[in-house]
């Protein structure tokens, strides 16, 4: 199975967006093409989605999407939580105010309509998967704790940046990951591709990665700095390891033949 299969084929909103104004480490800068490519190299090193991969090529199924869904809905209606609460434990006021954009955008930008929760559930509902603010996938839950133990342990305000990152950083695989989850049929698969949710995904994940190695590269100037950010840069990384991996589990559970 190949998770960018329909990546290229969906069209995309118009020109580049930058989340503020960016003179320095805009798209093309060295730096962040570099670091960004270095990140990504380590992420992919983890092997985050061997087990998800496997559940999807022998569980393909409408209860499948289902389960993914609720997961889903979980993760997306905390990220922008998360990452306030992330912020609110840096120092500086520039810093959080950069830090801090990501967890707008989540939240629609300057349009509330575009909350992204909102957005994934009009994708999902138009599939047929019905979601409601209660919708919770309670087997899930500890997964998220552990997000919430990663930042807890992040030290410095460049652990704080590595973690955020580290989020980021997988995020067009991890969209494309989510698309094959829910897309039980054909049908469903063109919805899905349609949906202003995995368009405006498909286009910005990589704005969101740009902007997270510029906190980095702005951010991140000591040793003692590097040290910290590395180390909860790996810890969100192993988050992204106990995601996929249960998510599997759940999947496989929910898709079991008697």
């Amino acid at each position: 199975m190949n998770i960018q299969e329909d990546f290229t084929q969906t069209a995309t909103l118009p020109g580049r967006r930058y989340l503020t104004h960016e003179d320095i480490y805009r798209a093309d800068h060295p730096a962040v093409v570099h670091l960004t490519d270095s990140f990504s190299k380590v992420a992919k090193d983890h092997k985050l989605f061997a087990n998800i991969s496997a559940s999807i090529k022998n569980r393909r199924s409408q209860a499948m999407a289902e389960t993914m869904a609720g997961i889903w809905f979980d993760f997306t209606r905390k990220v922008p939580k998360f990452i306030a609460y992330a912020v609110s434990k840096t120092n500086d006021p520039e810093r959080q105010h950069s830090l801090i954009q990501i967890a707008h955008d989540e939240l629609g930008g300057h349009d509330k309509s575009q909350i992204h929760s909102k957005l994934f559930v009009d994708a999902v509902d138009a599939i047929g998967i019905r979601l409601t603010p209660e919708s919770s996938c309670r087997g899930f839950r500890s997964v998220l704790v552990r997000l919430d133990a990663a930042l807890a342990d992040a030290s410095r305000d460049a652990g704080i940046i590595g973690l955020l990152l580290a989020l980021e950083i997988p995020a067009q695989e991890n969209i494309e990951m989510l698309f094959e989850c829910l897309s039980f049929d054909e049908a469903s698969r063109k919805s899905l591709s349609a949906s202003r949710f995995f368009q405006i995904h498909r286009q910005d994940e990589s704005e969101h990665i740009r902007h997270s190695v510029a906190n980095y590269l702005r951010y991140c100037q000591t040793e003692e700095d590097r040290a910290a950010f590395h180390h909860s840069f790996e810890s969100g990384l192993r988050f992204w390891e106990r995601f996929w991996g249960h998510t599997a589990r759940l999947i496989n559970v929910a898709t079991e033949v008697a």
